[in-house]
């Protein structure tokens, strides 16, 4: 059974249901990586590979054409972080250890790294990327 990134981590729904399939997150940009609380909560955020299937009704009154999604990890264990040059190009793989514990990686122009008790999914938005 192959597991798919999202669903490894909680508040999914909404992601889901813009959606036909998911996209995997490959060869995208990372706009930031947040460590908070002493290195307790991680975040990062990215673009999606590609617009919605099912955006809703105010994002096309917008004109909106990218999703953009913030994940976060709470109740870090460990943090591995290297490897930073100008942009943050990876892709992004999260699954579920033998213990229960929520397992992500970015690999690409930088490398991170997180073990963590609980992983979510922070905010899903819309926003029209001018090209």
């Amino acid at each position: 059974m192959i597991i798919i990134w999202y669903e490894n981590l909680d508040k999914n729904n909404f992601l889901i249901r813009l959606y036909e399939e998911v996209p995997k997150i490959l060869n995208v940009r990372f706009s930031n990586v947040r460590i908070e609380d002493e290195g307790q909560m991680v975040c990062f955020s990215f673009d999606m590979p590609r617009f919605a299937d099912n955006p809703p009704a105010k994002w096309k009154e917008l004109e909106d054409n990218t999703v953009h999604v913030e994940v976060s990890f709470s109740a870090v264990e460990k943090l591995t972080l290297k490897g930073l040059k100008e942009d943050y190009i990876g892709d992004l793989a999260i699954d579920i250890d033998n213990s229960g514990l929520v397992n992500a990686k970015i690999t690409g122009t930088f490398d991170l790294s997180i073990i963590a008790e609980y992983g979510f999914i922070d905010s899903v938005s819309g926003y029209k990327k001018l090209n």
